[in-house]
């Protein structure tokens, strides 16, 4: 007798099911999508509003505690200057910040007080042990340079009138050393270290002459005016740009123009002279400018032209380097470009990924504290007067934000839709079938 056949089910069959996913790893499957949705969504929202000094004074808090952690020390190991630059931008970022807040709101105080912190360790024997002492001026032209524009800036924030957190006599002492120096040189581009010259050390200590003496009073104009005229003697000839580097017997240029230093002298310049500080902007915003796939950026190499990575550069990512993108940033405040410095700000906010956790925001989770610390500075750079602000021609096309945002927002709408197709499947488990 053959055994019985099986009774045919009615209905759709099932599908196969494969393998269960734990309920533990699919609920974590849930809240990381969910977590990626709303970082992706705070940081569009960040990039369409520019917070400028809350957002640097939150950056200030969390390099306040990485500073006391040892980030300068850190930073020395990555590069030769890297303890000094990151005390000199957050001490420059600290002297802005007061420079922007009302005399009377008590927070003033408070940020001339940490400036004059990183005066005191950029002025520390510690701080002084990469250079070499016997230069002119002494300690090599990055570090007078860089150590008197910061007390510059300082004493700016203070006014004539204030208080200063450093010895000023000293201050005045190190300017005139400085300036001797200048007279003292066949090139306006002091060494920074033996047979090493880059044009935008020096250019920073000369807007410390210039700042003192817009503070002070006239004394350094003709050691001001005779810089800028042997400057514009050296100029790459093709751009009409100061380059990158210089030889250090003529300074006659060693290389052509780069984006990251072409935007500080821009930047610098600015208190120097400013018809020569725009001309070099307006070469910044025609030869460095560029948007790529919708995202605006600054070049580190004119267009048409490709160079290597260093130190100066840091990565190269679609022709832009991040100090190029963040000085320019700055140097577009400092000339009132507000179009460009808001779309730069925009790709920053994004691409450098914000965290702010209990009022300390920090970018790439922090790993580059020097980062932070150019960032902080260049946001708080002051903008021109209203009667000094002049109008640019457009250099981004119109309506770049369109595909830079709409890409954003469909990333943030994605992991939308990921997390709650998650959250369905896991909560909200749909039969597979009917039984027959």
């Amino acid at each position: 007798m053959s055994p019985p056949k099986p009774r045919p089910r009615h209905g759709r069959p099932r599908r196969p099911r494969g393998p269960a996913l734990h309920p533990l790893r699919a609920r974590a499957g849930v809240v990381v999508a969910t977590f990626f949705a709303l970082f992706l969504g705070y940081l569009t929202v960040q990039s369409l509003r520019p917070n400028r000094i809350d957002g640097a004074m939150a950056q200030l808090r969390f390099l306040s505690g990485a500073l006391e952690d040892g980030a300068a020390d850190d930073m020395q190991e990555w590069f030769p200057e890297g303890y000094v630059f990151t005390w000199a931008l957050y001490g420059l970022a600290s002297a802005q910040v007061a420079s922007a807040l009302p005399l009377d709101d008590p927070r003033r105080a408070d940020a001339l007080r940490t400036a004059g912190e990183a005066v005191t360790h950029v002025q520390s024997e510690w701080a002084r042990r990469t250079f070499v002492r016997e230069m002119t001026p002494p300690y090599g032209a990055f570090y007078a340079s860089w150590s008197l524009y910061l007390r510059s800036v300082v004493l700016r924030a203070a006014g004539p009138d204030g208080s200063v957190p450093f010895d000023l006599a000293e201050f005045e002492r190190d300017l005139e050393t400085f300036a001797s120096a200048l007279d003292a040189s066949l090139t306006p581009f002091l060494p920074t270290y033996p047979e090493a010259a880059w044009p935008a050390d020096t250019a920073v200590g000369v807007a410390a002459l210039a700042i003192r003496d817009a503070v002070l009073g006239d004394r350094y104009g003709d050691v001001v005016a005779r810089w800028v005229a042997g400057t514009r003697a050296r100029l790459d000839p093709e751009l009409g740009a100061i380059r990158h580097a210089a030889g250090d017997v003529a300074g006659m240029p060693a290389d052509g123009p780069r984006g990251e230093s072409l935007a500080l002298m821009s930047l610098v310049l600015v208190d120097v002279d400013e018809r020569f500080a725009r001309e070099q902007y307006e070469i910044l915003r025609n030869e460095f400018v560029d948007v790529r796939w919708g995202i605006p950026g600054v070049r580190e190499y004119p267009h048409g032209v490709d160079g290597p990575e260093d130190v100066d550069s840091g990565p190269i990512i679609l022709g832009s380097s991040g100090p190029a993108v963040v000085v320019g940033m700055g140097a577009a405040i400092a000339h009132g470009d507000e179009e460009l410095a808001e779309a730069l700000f925009s790709a920053i906010e994004w691409f450098g990924v914000p965290l702010d956790l209990f009022g300390h925001r920090r970018y790439a989770g922090g790993i580059v504290p020097v980062g932070d610390a150019f960032l902080a500075w260049a946001r708080t750079v002051p903008p021109p007067r209203a009667a000094e602000a002049s109008g640019f021609e457009r250099v981004l096309p119109e309506r770049w934000g369109v595909p830079f945002h709409g890409v954003q927002l469909a990333l943030t709408l994605l992991m939308a839709g990921v997390a709650v197709g998650s959250a369905r499947r896991v909560w909200l488990p749909l039969p597979m079938g009917r039984r027959g």
